[in-house]
């Protein structure tokens, strides 16, 4: 709960990412309390929006489901935005106790969250590209 309220003071910029060459609109996650919440707490994600993390550095960053309404698809891309790794159709937990923890294969940058079925819709893979700037 500490953190849903600690939600409502977060102030998230959105902006305009391509995605395989496919516009999108993006909720920017680049702080750690920004990552850390992440999607929790959200009802829906519109149909042409995805949620950015940015890391300050490349690692095995995971993500997991807890406080999750919706399933969704999860790209890792490196530092050069090309997908690295990608999962489809992760589903929220149950509770803390079953809520895995999803990591990369590789060491990523960015994760970008999307809902489940974009990845198939869009045809997206491994070496797919993304483009956006990350400093604004």
């Amino acid at each position: 709960m500490l953190l849903k309220f600690i939600k409502r003071f977060q102030k998230y910029k959105v902006k305009e990412i391509k995605i395989n060459g496919k516009k999108i609109k993006a909720i920017v996650a680049e702080t750690s309390t920004k990552r850390t919440i992440g999607l929790m707490y959200t009802e829906r994600l519109s149909k042409n929006m995805c949620m950015l993390f940015v890391f300050n550095r490349d690692g095995r960053h995971g993500i997991w489901m807890l406080n999750m309404k919706f399933s969704i698809d999860v790209l890792w891309l490196d530092s050069k935005k090309r997908i690295i790794c990608l999962k489809e159709n992760l589903k929220p937990c149950k509770g803390i106790l079953n809520c895995e923890v999803s990591y990369p294969k590789k060491r990523a940058r960015y994760i970008i969250e999307l809902n489940s079925g974009y990845v198939k819709s869009n045809g997206l893979k491994v070496g797919s590209m993304a483009s956006f700037n990350a400093q604004s």
